[in-house]
């Protein structure tokens, strides 16, 4: 029996759904590694609800003799509930933070050697969730002590409250298609950032350029110039 104890209401929903729509089977030992499910057709699916870093040797090891689906929910609106120590609720709230899509590539610079990988899909939920906190009598530090200050609540849960759009990644046109379509041909992090409309331009050229869908093609003054790279030749193949 594997042990889920610590497992989110968010990741137990979709490791779940996603069973029940490829008629798999969840909690499967592959290559001496747990998998979340594994699918009729004997594909893998990972629900990733932290940090996608953690996947990263796991990934080595499937992806040379197995189809991976890695799923990641992002969060774009999160409510926060927070309960008294005998669960009664004190408060509901919709939380300022929320993601756009193109936070994902914060997640991808720990596995961008396997984004293009011919066995390899990505697969990012833009989901809304409830932060399920708890109040205390005591402002507290956490476990692992990364709170900069102390406070008088901690997260007890996360759970799914609906998903709203689900984005494929599994080529070299997917990943080029986030770069807007009017974007000139040659061109700086900051055109990028502009025509983005985000302060992490430079992140999201950094991975495509780890992708070998970016190359730099001179300079413009002290700013590196870049263009697009063709795909044709962007798709790693699987080794035995």
């Amino acid at each position: 029996m594997i042990n889920t104890y610590s497992e989110s209401r968010l990741h137990k929903t979709l490791k779940n759904l996603y069973a029940m729509d490829s008629n798999g089977k969840t909690e499967q030992p592959v290559e001496g590694k747990i998998c979340d499910i594994v699918a009729d057709d004997g594909s893998i699916i990972e629900i990733q609800t932290g940090s996608l870093a953690k996947l990263h040797g796991k990934l080595g090891l499937l992806l040379p003799r197995y189809q991976v689906t890695v799923v990641y929910p992002l969060v774009v609106k999160k409510t926060i509930e927070t309960v008294g120590k005998d669960g009664s609720l004190m408060s509901r709230r919709k939380s300022p933070k929320k993601q756009g899509l193109l936070d994902i590539f914060r997640e991808l610079t720990s596995i961008y050697p396997y984004l293009l990988h011919e066995h390899f899909m990505l697969e990012v939920l833009e989901v809304s969730v409830v932060e399920h906190r708890v109040k205390v009598d005591t402002p507290m530090q956490l476990a692992n002590r990364s709170r900069r200050f102390k406070r008088d609540w901690y997260k007890a849960d996360k759970s799914l409250a609906e998903i709203h759009t689900t984005h494929r990644f599994s080529s070299a046109e997917d990943y080029l298609a986030l770069l807007p379509s009017d974007l000139p041909e040659e061109f700086t992090v900051k055109d990028l950032g502009k025509a983005l409309k985000t302060r992490n331009a430079s992140l999201i050229l950094w991975v495509l350029r780890k992708m070998d869908l970016v190359e730099a093609v001179g300079k413009q003054g002290k700013a590196l110039v870049l263009r697009r790279r063709g795909s044709e030749t962007c798709v790693l193949t699987p080794t035995s």
